[in-house]
C-alpha cells in the first residue's frame, strides 16, 4: 500500500511538472511573439529628421499666431504649411456631430420600435426616414474616408 501510496505520489508530481513546463513554454512562445509582433509601421511615416532655424522675435510671435488658430502642436503646424497640406481641422468636428446626430437617430429609431409608441399612424414611414437618413449619413462620411485615402 506505501508503495502504490509513492508512485502514485511520483505520479502525481511528475504530472504537474510537465503541466508547468508546458505552461511556461506557452508563456515564452507568446512573450516572443509580442516581442516579433505588433503593427507594422509605415517606413516613410518615421520623423527621424531634425531641422533647426533662426527667426526674429516678431516672425516667432506671427508664428505661433497663427498655428494657435488650429489644435496642433508647432512643428506639426509647420510642417502642414510647408508641404502645403490642408489644414482641416473644423472638418473633424463636423464629422463628429453627424456622427452623433446618426446615433440619436438610431436612439429615437430603437424608442420608435416599442410598444409604448404605437399612437403614431405613421410610425413605419418616420422608422424608415430615420434609417435612410442614418444610411446617407454613414455614406457622406464613408465617401469622404474614401476620397482621403
Amino acid at each position: 500500500m506505501e508503495k502504490d501510496f509513492l508512485q502514485e505520489f511520483v505520479q502525481q508530481a511528475a504530472k504537474e511538472n510537465t503541466e508547468k513546463i508546458a505552461r511556461e513554454k506557452r508563456k515564452k512562445y507568446f512573450q516572443e511573439l509580442g516581442r516579433k509582433g505588433g503593427l507594422k509601421t509605415e517606413q516613410n511615416k518615421k520623423l527621424d529628421k531634425v531641422i533647426s532655424i533662426r527667426m526674429t522675435h516678431s516672425e516667432y510671435e506671427t508664428l505661433i499666431q497663427k498655428q494657435e488658430k488650429y489644435p496642433l502642436k508647432l512643428s506639426t503646424y509647420i510642417r502642414n504649411v510647408l508641404f502645403e497640406k490642408e489644414l482641416k481641422i473644423n472638418e473633424f468636428q463636423t464629422d463628429e456631430i453627424l456622427l452623433q446626430y446618426g446615433t440619436h437617430f438610431k436612439k429615437i429609431t430603437n424608442l420608435l420600435r416599442n410598444r409604448e409608441w404605437n399612437v403614431f399612424e405613421n410610425k413605419k414611414e418616420i422608422l424608415l426616414r430615420i434609417e435612410n437618413l442614418i444610411g446617407l449619413i454613414h455614406q457622406y462620411l464613408y465617401s469622404k474616408i474614401q476620397k482621403n485615402e
